[in-house]
This record gives structure tokens, sequence and C-alpha cells, in this order.
């Protein structure tokens, strides 16, 4: 016979292996539809880097560069108030890569994380301070 417990490990475990797994799974980006993505295209990797700040990764392919940022939801957001308590919902955030080809923006691709949750408030955040 089990101790009680470990019912509950066995449950907390599976979980955590069907989110990892979920969590893997490769969705296509973004690469349209919503204003900062668009307002981007055309303008220089020196007016990203200004109003975006430094990215997480700068990577150049002959002659194209990607700029990788990344951002989380703030904490409050990823708790749901309901009537007398508060309950967690998914901890979530956004990859958005920016893809300069000839000196200009060609597109920008944003990645929801988990893919499953609309994350394009994180990363339309990350260019809030680009001109539209």
């Amino acid at each position: 016979m089990r101790p009680p417990h470990s019912r509950a490990h066995s449950g907390m475990l599976i979980t955590l292996l069907a989110g990892i797994l979920l969590g893997c799974q490769s969705t296509p980006p973004i690469t349209e539809g919503y204003p900062h993505q668009q307002a981007l295209r055309g303008h220089t990797k020196e007016l990203v880097l200004a109003c975006a700040g430094p990215p997480l990764q700068e990577r150049e392919e002959g002659a194209v560069t990607m700029l990788r940022y990344y951002r989380e939801a703030p904490l409050l957001e990823e708790s749901m108030v309901s009537s007398k308590s508060s309950r967690p919902t998914v901890h979530h955030g956004c990859w958005a890569t920016v893809v300069i080809q000839h000196q200009r923006v060609d597109q920008v691709r944003y990645r929801f994380v988990p893919s499953s949750v609309d994350a394009s408030n994180d990363c339309e955040e990350i260019f809030a301070n680009c001109p539209e």
C-alpha cells in the first residue's frame, strides 16, 4: 500500500511533465496583426535599439540581423481575482524577434510562451516607446 502523499506527488509529476511537453510544442511565430509590430517595419536598427533597448540576443547571418527580446507578464497579471480570493493563472511571456535586412526592419515575429496563451500585450510592451 502506498503512502497517501505519493498519489499527490504522482499527480503533480504528471501535470509537470504534461506542461513541459505542451510548452515544447512548436507553433509558428505571429508575424502581423499588432500595432507596434507593424509600425516597426522600415525603421532602422538604431531606432529599434533606442526605443526598445538592448536585445537579449543579437545574431547576424549574412545580410540579415536578428534582435531577440523577451518579456514576461507582471506577477499581478498572473493572479485572477475572484469574488473572495485570487487564483493563479498560467505564467506567460512573449519572445519578439526583429528581423533586419538591408539596414531596415523587414518583419517582427512574436512567439507566445506558452503558445496557448495570448501574450501579445507582453510583446507589444517591449516596443511601447517606439514611434508608431
